[in-house]
């Protein structure tokens, strides 16, 4: 369902951004307020598009959200407090902490609506070791920062 909700999201977030695209062609007077001759295809191209972004709306949770077991001795008890200092200098606080898992979110609403509100970093210990997950780039800025720190 997690998945399903990320893909709607990012579906909308694209679709946003392409009618904010044709909204300022048309303004500027790029072009007129006609989808016949504002595309090649007319409305067929309308429908081609949004099956574009359907697919790419499919693909892109599973490419940007990632699990990942960092380098560090320890386990999230012992690290707890280090972890919630780094978290801070990432711009994170604390949501919901219980025994064997811990989960952040941005502070900054604006840090929050760049990344579609799907800002959740988790941290939970499991038999592999810690497990941290959540959006790529920030869990490869967290992790390295981790690892090199701890």
């Amino acid at each position: 369902m997690r998945y399903f909700i990320r893909s709607l999201k990012t579906f909308l977030y694209f679709l946003l951004i392409f009618v904010i695209i044709i909204a300022v062609f048309v303004i500027s007077g790029m072009t007129e307020l006609n989808i016949e001759t504002m595309f090649r295809d007319g409305y067929k191209s309308l429908w081609q598009i949004f099956g574009i972004l359907v697919l790419i709306s499919a693909v892109y949770p599973k490419v940007t959200y990632v699990r990942t077991v960092p380098k560090i001795h320890g386990n999230l008890s012992g690290c707890r407090v280090q972890i919630i200092e780094l978290m801070k200098g990432f711009g994170y606080v604390v949501e919901h902490e219980s025994v064997g898992k811990m989960t952040f979110r941005q502070k900054s609403a604006g840090a929050k609506l760049s990344r579609r509100y799907e800002d959740r970093i988790t941290f939970e210990q499991t038999d592999a070791g810690l497990t941290v997950e959540g959006l790529r780039k920030d869990v490869v800025r967290i992790v390295s920062r981790m690892e090199y720190k701890f």
